[in-house]
């Protein structure tokens, strides 16, 4: 087992978490724990990084905190969210070595809380993205901001392109919303597409689905990229890191 064993990754409104259990890593994505973020601390062997906001209940060492400038992306500034770093660094590493055509970038969209859009030039380069709202953030802002709209369940998406009953129109429509954006950016740019985050799979669907219009090259989605390259950071740098 390596001596780093454990990585975790703040979220917005998921806490995600790596383990290696002996033989492999494995993932999974929860509220947020701090019980069980405790008892990783005191277990040792554990590298983090936040996005969303960092518990005081739990004292977390700083030392062993990831961020952005600690990833090798060429281009990156410290400033972007290290969820977006790693998910890009990741998405390019495994599409080298997948042998994917790179000739015109690569584009991450990453459908969590946030639609992020990464975009690196056919160097690895960051060149830039997109921020917009996430599936349940469009359906929450429309629940707040109306006296009359509910706020209905993202699992339950519909199959008809203009639903009839009004949680079923909303959620259609925040879907539209992100695969256009997604479909736009990549359209612009011709760089290999990749998905990942909670939500990737039902844009993934609708990105694909019969009767939207098509979108070019393949998609790669990977729900769990961003914890992949966090798992690469660790079996690579972290016997290094200055403790």
């Amino acid at each position: 087992m390596p001596s780093v064993s454990r990585g975790l990754l703040i979220g917005n409104s998921r806490w995600h978490w790596a383990e290696h259990d002996g033989s492999c890593w494995r993932f999974d994505h929860g509220p947020q724990d701090c019980a069980r973020l405790t008892a990783a601390q005191q277990q040792g062997g554990l590298i983090w990084a936040a996005v969303g906001s960092v518990p005081v209940e739990v004292a977390l060492e700083q030392q062993d905190r990831l961020t952005s400038r600690d990833v090798p992306l060429p281009g990156c500034p410290d400033w972007l969210g290290v969820d977006r770093v790693l998910g890009a660094w990741a998405a390019w590493d495994i599409s080298q070595t997948s042998g994917l055509d790179l000739g015109s970038g690569l584009l991450l969209a990453d459908a969590g809380t946030v639609l992020s859009l990464t975009l690196l030039n056919a160097e690895g380069t960051f060149v830039g993205g997109q921020l917009s709202p996430g599936l349940r953030l469009q359906l929450a802002a429309m629940d707040g901001g109306t006296t009359s709209l509910p706020c209905p369940d993202p699992v339950s998406e519909p199959r008809d392109r203009f639903p009839r009953d009004t949680a079923s129109a909303m959620v259609r429509g925040a879907l539209q919303a992100m695969a256009g954006a997604v479909r736009e950016a990549q359209s612009c740019s011709g760089a290999c597409l990749w998905i990942c985050g909670g939500d990737s799979k039902p844009l993934q669907r609708e990105l694909l689905e019969r009767g939207s219009a098509s979108i070019e090259p393949a998609v790669t989605t990977d729900p769990d990229l961003v914890l992949k390259g966090l798992v690469k950071w660790i079996e690579t740098f972290s016997p290094d890191r200055d403790r």
